[in-house]
């Protein structure tokens, strides 16, 4: 049953799901997973709790009546739940899902495991890669010897998809500095090198405006040794894409926080759980875990979706700076709900 038409409160479509398949991660990035919070005393989800395949499987083939088209899938770290291809397939096979795309710490991602996804049907890939310095890298996920592992799945996701997109979180005082040798080290035609500001989601990670380095702040960095200039972008990107006319790079900045996106968003996020999130800043999920177990009635849960939906009025990051001194907000963890 197509329905045709829906959208929310402020005319937005939902065409994109972010599918969070695990809470857990392998890294401990300050601005996602503290490790001082996210230590061995945190109580991650058990696998009963979890989404399983086959109700991540229903619930895009329920969202495709309404017009969903692209599936991301993250984390955590998505790589760690097992036989991730399955579902990659099945996405795409049974519930013919246009676009499928996966981030990635990048960790885990070798050879056979990147022929093993492209075969079974992912699209695309991206990869965070806030560092190229050994020391500033382990300092902000924690994990050593972490860059060559990393440097080696963008070199396999450039073989295999013939293009990659690197995330990079630019946070002052930390990696701010290396903004210029990223590009110069990342120079390669077939990588978009993306900047993206520190953002504040959850509670954990320490966010405050003045840790901001905003998108004109790394594009006066830039500009002091490169010309860019601004690209086509499509109407629901979240990043803006910019050439480098001496290097023919592409690199793109997402503004989360200095120049955002809410009036275009289409995104809807489900956690690993089975929560459905409206927005990234929410701070509250709708439970279609229940719902998917309890029923068998896919127009039900296509009705309650829709009701969800046509009622959405998020515009966290347009209100921001509207918010009497930022005013405490609680919100739910990057990790749990997928970034």
């Amino acid at each position: 049953m197509f329905v045709n038409n829906i959208i929310d409160k402020n005319g937005r479509k939902l065409e994109y799901l972010r599918i969070s398949v695990t809470d857990k991660c392998n890294f401990r990035c300050g601005y996602c997973m503290p490790q001082e919070i996210f230590n061995h005393n945190y109580t991650f989800l058990s696998k009963k709790n979890l989404l399983s395949y086959e109700e991540i499987i229903r619930f895009s083939k329920i969202l495709k009546n309404i017009g969903l088209k692209k599936i991301r899938l993250t984390g955590g770290e998505p790589l760690l739940r097992k036989n991730i291809e399955r579902l990659i397939y099945s996405l795409k096979e049974k519930n013919q899902i246009n676009n499928i795309a996966l981030t990635t710490n990048g960790s885990l991602l070798d050879n056979k495991m990147a022929k093993n996804l492209k075969s079974n049907g992912l699209d695309s890939i991206t990869i965070s890669l806030d560092s190229l310095n050994d020391f500033t890298l382990n300092k902000i996920n924690t994990l050593k010897n972490s860059k060559l592992k990393i440097l080696n799945a963008i070199d396999i996701a450039i073989k295999l998809f013939g293009f990659v997109k690197v995330n990079m979180v630019v946070m002052k005082g930390i990696n701010d500095l290396e903004i210029i040798s990223m590009i110069d080290s990342l120079n390669d035609p077939r990588i978009q090198l993306r900047f993206i500001e520190f953002m504040d989601v959850g509670e954990t990670n320490n966010w405050n405006i003045d840790s901001v380095i905003t998108t004109n702040d790394i594009k006066e960095i830039i500009t002091q040794k490169y010309t860019i200039e601004k690209m086509i972008n499509s109407k629901n990107s979240t990043s803006k894409k910019y050439k480098i006319l001496e290097t023919n790079q592409e690199i793109a900045f997402i503004s989360s926080i200095s120049d955002p996106f809410c009036g275009s968003c289409n995104r809807g996020r489900l956690s690993a759980d089975g929560k459905f999130f409206t927005c990234l800043f929410s701070n509250h999920g709708y439970n279609f875990l229940d719902l998917l177990r309890n029923t068998d009635d896919d127009n039900k849960i296509l009705s309650d979706f829709i009701k969800i939906w046509s009622n959405r009025t998020d515009k966290y990051s347009e209100s921001r700076s509207e918010m009497d001194n930022h005013k405490k907000r609680n919100k739910i963890e990057m990790s749990y709900i997928g970034g």
